[in-house]
């Protein structure tokens, strides 16, 4: 876990526990004074999902939820895995289409 990282994961233990405390991609970079890495913060939300799947982090964000925070309760965590598992099915449904559009186009 880098310097970045580890304030990042800091800040959230003491200000972002629990889903009604979560906190912006923005409202993390400007307290931390961390680069954006773009328009939406890229840099910050790839530190945070690599705390994630590197570091052991259970920290939440949902797709409309506009912040990450420290999950509390079980309730929280099955809400992000759905939320998560609906997106997946979402770009798998949409890689299926695009490619069935492609042999309908191409080959019939």
């Amino acid at each position: 876990m880098n310097d970045e990282q580890s304030a990042i994961l800091s800040y959230l233990r003491e200000n972002a526990l629990g889903y009604d405390n979560r906190k912006t991609s923005t409202q993390i970079r400007e307290e931390l004074n961390l680069e954006s890495g773009g328009v939406t913060n890229e840099h910050v939300r790839e530190l945070i999902r690599d705390l994630i799947l590197s570091h052991n982090a259970c920290i939440g964000s949902l797709m409309w939820g506009n912040g990450y925070w420290i999950i509390q309760t079980e309730d929280e965590l099955n809400r992000v895995c759905e939320s998560l598992e609906n997106r997946a099915d979402a770009i798998i449904n949409r890689a299926a289409a695009l490619r069935n559009n492609w042999n309908n186009r191409y080959n019939g």
